[in-house]
C-alpha cells in the first residue's frame, strides 16, 4: 500500500527541517568524518585545478582509498541534482550535502541498502543508488581496513 501525500509531504517537511538544523561534524563515527572532510578536500582542490589523489593519499596513507574516495566524490558530483555543496575544511558545521552524505556512510556501515535507498529517495534519482552505495560500502572497508592496520 502507498504513502498517503500527507504522509509523504511529512516525510520530506521532517527532511528538510532536519537538514535546517546546522550538525557538528565532530558528532560524527570515525568513517563518516574521514569521508566528509576527503569531500572537502577534493572539492578545494578541483576548485583550485589541482588533482586531490596526492593530498587524498597522503591523508589516508592508501592510494587504493584514495581512488575509491575520489571515485565516491566524482559520482556524488554526477548523481547530485546541484552542486555538492561543502563546507570550508576548518568548519565544524555540515551542509545539508554533507549531513546526506553522512547518512549514507552511516547506512553503509550498517550495511543498511534499503536505508541508504530510502536517504537518497526523492533526491537522488534510483538508478544512482545502488553505484553510489557500492561506492559507499567500498570506502567504509578500506577506511576500517586501514584503521585495524593502524590499531
Amino acid at each position: 500500500m502507498s504513502a498517503t501525500p500527507r504522509a509523504t509531504s511529512s516525510r520530506y517537511a521532517a527532511a528538510i527541517a532536519s537538514l535546517g538544523r546546522p550538525a557538528d561534524i565532530r558528532a560524527l563515527p570515525l568513517p563518516a568524518m574521514h569521508l566528509v572532510m576527503a569531500m572537502r578536500l577534493c572539492a578545494l582542490f578541483e576548485q583550485a585545478g589541482r588533482e586531490p589523489i596526492v593530498e587524498l593519499t597522503g591523508r589516508f596513507g592508501s592510494v587504493t582509498l584514495a581512488e575509491q574516495v575520489l571515485a565516491l566524490s566524482r559520482m556524488i558530483g554526477r548523481a547530485w541534482p546541484e552542486p555538492y555543496g561543502v563546507s570550508r575544511p576548518c568548519c565544524l558545521r555540515m551542509t545539508p550535502d554533507e549531513r546526506t552524505l553522512a547518512s549514507m556512510v552511516r547506512r553503509a556501515m550498517a550495511g543498511d541498502r534499503a536505508g541508504f535507498a530510502s536517504e537518497l529517495d526523492g533526491f537522488v534519482r534510483p538508478v544512482w543508488h545502488e553505484p553510489l552505495y557500492d561506492h559507499a560500502v567500498e570506502c567504509v572497508a578500506l577506511l576500517s581496513s586501514l584503521q585495524q592496520q593502524r590499531a
